[in-house]
């Protein structure tokens, strides 16, 4: 049997070709563009858009990333400190006063919460209400379509 040839006159190589797109490789590129957007508060599709992949190939791929969307802003500050600081002693002084006036202004964040929450110590807890009083509630506020209508309007006229 002869090979063909393709328009270059390369020989074609038939292997065992899939049909479609090949599957998606999670680079680390990626994942820091998606625990950056995820801190951005970007939902799954909008991330998914940017990589250029469909919502359920991006949750099949990045899921441990998405089940832990709150703490990414946390991880990814947490991470830019670092970096500032290894920068910092690795000999660039301006990296590393960034990062000592990042930390002095999370040292006095923390220091004006425990003082507001001083007061807030010994906070009364809201009562508990009974399956009754609970539907009471429920049923007050209920609006819209299914509103109980408002009362009659009474009109005075003394003349």
């Amino acid at each position: 049997m002869t090979p063909d040839f393709d328009l270059f006159g390369n020989p074609i190589v038939i292997g065992d070709a899939k049909r479609g797109r090949p599957e998606h490789e999670p680079s680390e590129e990626n994942i820091i563009f998606v625990m950056v957007l995820l801190a951005a508060g970007q939902t799954n599709k909008e991330v998914a858009a940017t990589l250029g992949l469909s919502v359920p190939t991006f949750r099949k791929h990045y899921l441990h990333l998405l089940k832990q969307r709150d703490l990414m802003l946390d991880r990814l500050r947490t991470k830019l400190r670092v970096s500032q600081i290894k920068q910092g002693l690795s000999g660039n002084s301006s990296a590393l006063n960034a990062a000592l006036a990042t930390l002095d202004k999370v040292k006095a964040e923390s220091a004006q919460k425990s003082v507001e929450n001083r007061g807030n110590a010994k906070s009364e807890k809201a009562a508990k209400l009974g399956k009754k009083q609970q539907r009471q509630l429920t049923a007050e506020n209920i609006g819209g379509k299914f509103a109980p209508p408002s009362a009659p309007k009474l009109i005075v006229d003394n003349r």
